[in-house]
């Protein structure tokens, strides 16, 4: 699937949802238009390439990737602040059972001319298994010297103190992880994708 050259309109915002991503995405944001994404992922590559192109253009990216043994996640994203006064966000958010392998490489690009940009990248992933493995590269490429920007990754288990205090109250292990897991996802992912984070769970955790 490809997207290029979307034209919006002043002030509009273009909100796409896309169930199993994959492919190659090329996205131009003009002037005071904003862009946000919501992809889920489940195996193979996807490779997001977004351009602010226009003063006050704004992009948001939300992406939740599932991975298992044969589901194995290659994501890539570049963000170009291509002028001044833009802003980006990618949240990125996983759950690997098995023997599954995620590689997560992000990067904000900001040039020199490109100043008072804002831009962050936030990376989280649950572990349910010892043999899962996620790899995490976040970059900021700035050569202006008057931008906001961040990026974090938090990659670690359920919490046990969490589950115990559910399993206290009468839910079984299995019912607790996946309530767990959909409370960990819901702040990225509308509710037309709530059946397939359902589906997967059902099978794999």
């Amino acid at each position: 699937m490809r997207i290029t050259n979307k034209v919006l309109l002043p002030a509009q915002v273009l909100h796409e949802d896309t169930i199993d991503a994959s492919g190659h995405y090329e996205i131009e944001v003009p002037e005071k238009a904003h862009y946000e994404g919501v992809f889920l992922q489940q195996g193979e590559n996807l490779d997001i390439t977004v351009r602010l192109k226009g003063k006050e253009a704004r992009c948001d990216l939300k992406i939740v990737y599932l991975s298992s043994k044969n589901l194995n996640n290659q994501i890539t994203c570049h963000v170009y602040h291509d002028v001044p006064e833009t802003y980006s966000s990618q949240i990125v958010k996983g759950v690997l059972v098995e023997d599954g392998q995620t590689n997560y490489y992000g990067v904000i690009h900001i040039p020199y001319d490109s100043q008072k940009c804002e831009g962050s990248q936030n990376h989280q992933a649950i572990l349910l298994s010892d043999s899962a493995k996620v790899t995490c590269t976040p970059e900021l490429e700035i050569y202006a010297d008057d931008v906001k920007c961040s990026h974090g990754s938090a990659i670690g288990a359920l919490d046990e103190m969490q589950l115990f205090y559910l399993q206290s109250r009468g839910i079984e292990l299995k019912d607790a992880q996946k309530m767990l897991i959909q409370g960990f996802l819901s702040d990225l992912l509308p509710e037309a994708f709530e059946h397939h984070i359902l589906d997967w769970m059902v099978k794999h955790a």
